[in-house]
């Protein structure tokens, strides 16, 4: 099961758990910098 389903299991909405992953992307984004996602996206298709 995914971050999201095992936290509405818990009994969080969907909602906010979602923001709280985007908040978690952006600060990641931050840190390894577009460059690096960049590469990663490229990687990927």
């Amino acid at each position: 099961m995914g971050y999201v389903g095992q936290e509405m299991m818990a009994g969080r909405k969907a909602v906010d758990v979602s923001r709280d992953a985007l908040v978690l992307l952006d600060e990641i984004e931050g840190l390894l910098g577009e460059k690096v996602l960049n590469y990663a996206r490229r990687a990927a298709e």
